[in-house]
């Protein structure tokens, strides 16, 4: 399976969050403009994606605009959605100061998830203004969380915590009769430089919505499991990284638990499915079973359009959605509605890599990659498994120990 980097257009809930828009605006009139471009510093950092209620406040120092003349140059900024739909001048173009703005987000956002833009604009009379535009995205996680209609029961499902940091985490009895995290886990151990593995986009807000991406040294101490031990890596006490026969096991009993015909033409004692092997048989679609969303019941009170909407239109199950806006897995003819029968709820978070100390993050609305505790013989490379939005097929790949990342589950013991 070749993993490809996502060359789409992300929904602006997820990929907008710290692009840099800066330009001169639109006038009517011909005005000279002014020189230089909009740029802002902020203290602290903005990170792409911040918790919902975080009360940090940020000081936003404009910089980069100057007058052709000499003169001053005056500043004015925006949030929006906020309180006020006008801007706020931080200073006059002949007044003395940097112009810098601060704000903090949850004093008007609170708990609301979506995408804020902050804009600064420099202006002088006479001249066409320049702006720049900075975005953040506002995510939470647990049962209100950013990731909703995920096949998870916050009321009622069983939870383990992780007494290293108290993280929580959903777990249920797979159709293996394992029992299994439904969640990526999110174990960072220390903190700042020190901490193991990394957020999506290095935003520690997303580390227990996405969970956190892990080299596979990183997961398994360096330690594989071919030889049927169980690896505790990175997991809990009492719990361990799956392995390939693991993984493949699950998809074993999860299509034989919902096909009565899998077992159809198969010896006694032979599988459908094969560790080592991508997940693959004519005429059965099975990464939909891993795939994040919620069965359709027509016994559901009529109290939501599109849920009755979609039953009539005789789909089976709707994806997950990220911030509301966002299918994780929008329907794919060749893939199906994702039914999610293994119960693992696959969030596509994509796949991570690690060069020289530095994180990079691709394949986001198009990838869930899981790492197993095996390793592939003939590479000496680690075992993973691939789901993609656009095949059936569930991908056995190998990659490299050290610099490919992906995410983990855990399995208890």
């Amino acid at each position: 399976m070749t993993i490809r980097k996502a060359h789409l257009a992300l929904a602006a809930a997820m990929a907008a969050s710290a692009l840099i828009s800066c330009k001169k605006d639109e006038d009517t009139t011909t005005l000279p403009y002014l020189d230089g471009t909009v740029s802002v510093d902020f203290e602290p950092a903005l990170p792409e994606y911040i918790l919902a209620n975080d009360d940090t406040e940020y000081t936003m120092t404009p910089k980069g605009a100057s007058h052709p003349d000499g003169l001053g140059v005056g500043y004015q900024w925006k949030v929006s959605p906020s309180e006020s739909d006008s801007y706020t001048v931080t200073k006059e173009e002949d007044e003395d100061g940097d112009g810098a703005f601060a704000y903090n987000f949850a004093d008007y956002n609170k708990d609301t998830l979506r995408t804020i833009t902050v804009t600064c604009q420099a202006f002088a009379d006479g001249y066409s203004s320049l702006s720049a535009s900075y975005y953040v995205t506002v995510v939470n996680y647990g049962e209100k969380g950013s990731i909703q209609r995920a096949g998870y029961d916050f009321k009622n499902g069983s939870s383990v915590t992780d007494t290293r940091d108290g993280n929580k985490y959903l777990c249920y009895e797979a159709p293996d009769n394992k029992t299994w995290m439904q969640q990526n886990l999110a174990y960072a151990g220390a903190s700042g430089e020190d901490a193991i593995g990394a957020p999506y986009m290095d935003a520690e807000a997303m580390s227990n919505v996405f969970g956190r991406f892990y080299t596979w040294n990183e997961a398994t101490g360096g330690n594989a499991g071919s030889d049927g031990s169980a690896i505790q890596g990175i997991c809990p006490d009492g719990w361990h990284i799956p392995s390939d026969d693991e993984w493949t096991e699950l998809a074993e009993a999860t299509m034989a638990s919902v096909h009565t015909s899998w077992r159809d033409g198969l010896e006694e004692g032979e599988t459908g499915l094969r560790n080592g092997e991508d997940w693959s048989r004519d005429g059965y679609r099975i990464s939909k079973e891993f795939m994040a969303g919620e069965k359709l019941d027509p016994s559901v009170p009529d109290t939501d359009e599109d849920y009755d909407s979609d039953i009539n239109y005789g789909k089976e199950a709707r994806s997950a959605t990220f911030n509301t806006d966002t299918e994780l897995w929008p329907y794919v003819n060749e893939v199906g509605d994702p039914t999610n029968n293994s119960g693992i709820s696959a969030i596509p978070a994509g796949y991570a890599r690690r060069t020289n100390g530095l994180w990079s993050y691709n394949g986001v609305f198009e990838y869930a990659i899981f790492w197993t505790s095996s390793v592939d013989e003939a590479t000496g490379k680690a075992i993973c498994r691939v789901i993609n939005n656009e095949s059936p097929v569930v991908y056995k790949d190998a990659r490299d120990k050290e610099t490919f990342a992906a995410s983990v589950r855990c399995v208890k013991d």
